[in-house]
């Protein structure tokens, strides 16, 4: 008789398995962190011969911090539940994995594209020493944004609109007056 062959399993992580553990979180938090920093290093080592909003590495840079920026708020979070029990994505009824809030999803994209191509208004002043215009892009983004937090985020209503608000801010006024991009009015 022969002998029986040794049976091997191997366990893989799949969608439903939660979080990764505290500590290997970490350990890419704190790997992300090495790399964003030197990457933006990196970026700011770029020649800027027209001035620094002209610079070859202002867009990697910026990638770079918002990579930083991430990176810390994942060793944050990480920092936070480390003693805390395990949570399984099964376990949360918003999942992602809903294919009606995705298609819900899918359907507030395209109603903000259509949005974006469609309507054309918008006030134009200036706020101290700053050009602002305040048109469609601001509009549609900070509705669209308000849908879909509203969709997969439990945040008070307050800190939705909040969120929306300052975000399309910062990026109308970084898109229109620091790279001087047109957006749609």
């Amino acid at each position: 008789m022969s002998e029986p062959e040794s049976e091997t399993t191997f366990k893989r992580e799949d969608e439903s398995s939660g979080y990764a553990s505290p500590r290997a979180d970490m350990i890419a938090a704190a790997l992300l962190i090495i790399l964003a920093s030197w990457y933006t290093f990196e970026a700011l080592g770029f020649r800027a011969p027209g001035g620094w909003k002209a610079g070859a590495g202002l867009v990697p840079a910026a990638a770079g911090i918002s990579l930083l920026v991430m990176a810390l708020g994942l060793a944050y979070s990480t920092w936070r539940r480390r003693n805390s029990e395990p949570v399984s994505a099964a376990d949360d009824e918003k999942s992602v994995e809903d294919p009606r809030r995705m298609l819900l999803l899918t359907a507030m994209i395209f109603v903000y594209l259509l949005a974006m191509g469609n309507l054309s208004f918008g006030l134009r002043g200036y706020v101290g020493d700053t050009y602002m215009v305040f048109g469609a892009f601001e509009i549609s983004t900070v509705l669209c944004l308000c849908a879909v937090m509203r969709v997969f985020w439990d945040g008070a209503l307050w800190k939705i609109v909040a969120i929306s608000v300052g975000w399309t801010t910062f990026l109308s006024i970084t898109f229109r007056n620091v790279f001087l991009i047109f957006l749609p009015d």
